[in-house]
């Protein structure tokens, strides 16, 4: 081979090689001079939600379960026997005096029926005595004898009818027909409770308390039902043989409440006011101590604190913190003192 071609070809590939060295090197410092830098990671700030601590009314509550009655009600008793004829409906409306229902028994019917035709008999035959007294055909004593018949015929009439009024049911006040305790046509014994009357515009919650409350407890005190503020009208004073309760109960108003129906109460056994108040979710144990995270100028603060008087949703704070403090309201968990946040505006 030609020594001189050799020495071009190897000459040649060094050319190429150092060509291509010479743009890598540039490609190289193009990147290192021109070629923008990434920014460094700037991680965000926690967002959380604050409270203003303030003066505000606590209340401390009792869960009890009551039963709805009617404050006005009377179960109507059978005075006779026979059997039983209704005259109006459960759940009908009526006014005082109305007649509700009746013991059919015929013969207590035919007692005052017979004592009826036997007054007015003997009230005839009395008349005409006495206009025969004036004409001398009848003694004074005659006259007497048959006003005494007459007299005792009215005794016996009158008893005969309290009987038969005694086996009939008048509404004793305006309210409503509760359910009757026997069917209709059914045979009812004397003493034997016939139907209910209450008033629904007069209802009460009747309720039983624990008796570790009974001394706190007392007439008047405040207790929600169905959301609203009623107060206690009576609190017996003694535990009861069968609930091992202290009985009590309040009235309330409800136009939709259905008489026996069960509701929730909650009695206030205590009760502050004016005082520091924060929610619940704000505190959380550290070391066995209870703490909150105060925020100032967007950093977390460690601080203990005593706390009071505690509900489900706030809690009184006795020491600790100050009036117009901001406060970590809810999920302090993640959070640590020194920390950097954001405050969350809603």
């Amino acid at each position: 081979m030609n020594p001189r071609l050799i020495l071009d070809t190897i000459s040649s590939k060094f050319k190429i090689i150092g060509l291509l060295s010479t743009v890598l090197i540039l490609l190289g410092v193009y990147f290192l001079c021109c070629y923008p830098k990434p920014k460094p990671h700037t991680p965000s700030l926690k967002i959380v939600e604050i409270t203003t601590v303030s003066p505000a009314t606590i209340e401390k509550t009792i869960k009890l379960i009551g039963t709805i009655r009617p404050k006005h009600a009377t179960i109507l008793i059978a005075k006779g026997s026979g059997m039983l004829d209704t005259l109006m409906t459960s759940g009908q409306t009526v006014q005082k005096g109305d007649l509700i229902a009746k013991i059919t028994n015929p013969d207590i019917e035919k007692s005052y029926q017979l004592s009826k035709e036997t007054e007015q008999l003997e009230n005839i035959q009395y008349q005409r005595l006495k206009s025969l007294q004036k004409t001398g055909f009848v003694s004074a004593r005659e006259v007497e004898e048959k006003k005494r018949v007459w007299i005792d015929s009215q005794r016996e009439k009158a008893k005969t009818k309290i009987e038969l009024k005694n086996m009939r049911f008048y509404a004793p006040f305006n309210g409503v027909i509760g359910a009757f305790k026997i069917k209709e046509g059914a045979q009812v014994t004397e003493g034997a409770p016939v139907v209910t009357i209450y008033d629904p515009n007069s209802l009460i919650v009747e309720i039983d308390i624990p008796c570790t409350h009974n001394n706190s407890i007392e007439e008047n005190q405040p207790i929600y039902i169905l959301n609203q503020l009623y107060h206690l009208n009576h609190v017996q004073k003694m535990i009861d043989d069968e609930t091992h309760m202290c009985p009590a109960d309040a009235e309330i108003q409800c136009s939709h409440c259905l008489v026996g129906t069960n509701v929730t109460a909650q009695l206030v056994v205590s009760k502050k006011i004016d005082v520091l108040v924060i929610p619940t979710q704000a505190l959380f144990l550290k070391k066995g101590k209870t703490h909150v995270y105060k925020v100032i100028n967007n950093k977390i603060e460690l601080v203990a604190v005593k706390t009071g008087l505690q509900e489900k949703e706030k809690v009184e704070i006795i020491s600790g913190l100050k009036s117009g403090d901001q406060i970590v309201s809810k999920s302090p968990e993640r959070l640590y003192p020194g920390m950097d946040v954001s405050i969350y505006k809603g």
